[in-house]
């Protein structure tokens, strides 16, 4: 059964680089990725379901996690630690190391966009009714952030799940 889009369909890839442009979403992506072990690709995954109108639920979480986790264990994540031993290793100063090292993040996005393509059709025939939708701006978010035990996830539901743009007022 062919999948129908709508017509303001954005794909997950293209809605993912909008995100992580929006000042501030790179920094809060990788600093969950670092200190929780939280996976980037999931986490901006959670919102464009969110957008979609789609709830994550664990049943949905762990299909997602299984269909991506060979992937990314033998392809990204290796990737990632290569490109980032080198930079400690050989630091920024020679232009040919640095030539090397910017080949491998070419080769990290592009497995990164294999598992954002799985993550798409995973969710490609999902269909929520009205009171399915989530309660609030975020909800998807949370959900995944508490399976990591992480707390403290304002400002990551206010960078990502408010358009990329952190709320204004009160300083947050």
């Amino acid at each position: 059964m062919a999948s129908v889009l709508p017509e303001n369909y954005v794909s997950f890839w293209d809605f993912s680089l909008q995100q992580y442009a929006h000042p501030g979403v790179a920094d809060v992506c990788l600093q969950l990725q670092d200190q929780h072990a939280v996976n980037v690709n999931l986490l901006l995954w959670c919102v464009w379901l969110e957008r979609r109108g789609l709830v994550l639920n664990q049943e949905r979480l762990g299909e997602a996690q299984q269909r991506i986790q060979a992937w990314d264990e033998h392809y990204v994540v290796p990737l990632r630690q290569l490109r980032r031993r080198m930079k400690t290793e050989f630091g920024l100063a020679d232009a040919g190391i640095e030539q090397v090292r910017h080949q491998i993040k070419q080769a990290e996005l592009l497995a990164e966009k294999q598992v954002q393509k799985q993550l798409e059709s995973v969710a490609e025939n999902w269909r929520d009714t009205a009171s399915d939708a989530p309660l609030s701006a975020g909800h998807n978010l949370i959900f995944y952030l508490q399976e990591y035990k992480v707390n403290d996830f304002s400002r990551v539901v206010s960078l990502l799940a408010q358009g990329g743009m952190p709320e204004s007022t009160n300083g947050k």
